[in-house]
Parts: structure tokens; sequence; C-alpha cells
């Protein structure tokens, strides 16, 4: 679901197998009003110590805990490229614009076309494919 951030506070780190993960206090509020209290982790910080604004647009899942830790929140900004095709990426354009690069690249390798294959089945060519949909499904 899509909400805002109304507050943000650092409440830690601790060391996990992908290492150092940083945890994040927050409160969220949806576009209808709803308001969801809980923690988030991050891998990585900013300069000013936290990953995310006040005020900033996210997508977000919310679990509650049932237990005496706070509910688990887990966010992705809006936007955010989810395949590392490095683009300025939005909505379901993504996982269109890269199933489709797929399924282009599954033809050509049906194609039994040893030329097409090799210059079209790379997973670097499906990205920059990928990225040539999505930007001209958001123009």
């Amino acid at each position: 679901m899509k909400g805002k951030i109304l507050e943000i506070e650092s409440s830690g780190s601790w060391e996990s197998q992908h290492g150092t993960m940083y945890t994040y206090l927050m409160k969220l509020e949806t576009q209808n009003g709803l308001t969801f209290r809980g923690q988030a982790n991050a891998k990585s910080e900013t300069k000013e110590g936290l990953p995310y604004k006040v005020g900033e647009d996210v997508e977000f899942e919310h679990e509650e805990s049932n237990s005496s830790y706070p509910d688990k929140l887990k966010i992705k900004k809006e936007g955010a490229d989810n395949y590392g095709g490095g683009g300025k990426m939005k909505g379901n354009n993504r996982s269109f614009a890269l199933s489709y690069a797929k399924d282009l690249a599954v033809a050509r390798i049906n194609t039994n076309n040893t030329t097409e294959i090799n210059a079209h089945a790379k997973t670097q060519d499906i990205i920059d494919q990928a990225d040539t949909f999505v930007a001209w499904l958001d123009s």
C-alpha cells in the first residue's frame, strides 16, 4: 500500500548475515488517512543517518507482530528500480517491461538463429530492452 512518512527515528543496528542492518521506528499515513506504526530495517544509512525522510511517499507492507515487539514495516521508495536496470522507473511498468523484454529474448532464442541468440539473450541486453520499454510506457 502507499503512504507518507509522518515520523522516523533511528532505533539501533544489528549484524546480520548480509552485513549491518539499521532499524527505524516509523509512523506512516495512507492516502485514506489510516496510520500505521512499526519497525523497519534498512541495509544502509545516508549521510544524515536516516534512509527515509518525513513527508516522503513510499510503498509499504505492514505485518502485525502479535507480541511485545513493534509491528513490522517493509518500506519501498516509490519509483525504486527493482530489476537493476539503473533507470528511473515507476509503477507497474517496471515489471511489465522486464517480462516483455524476457519474452522477446525467449522468442529470439526459439528462432534457432545463433546470431540472434548471441546478440540478444544476455541479461544486460534484456535489462536494456526493459529500460527502453519503460521509457516508452512512461512517456
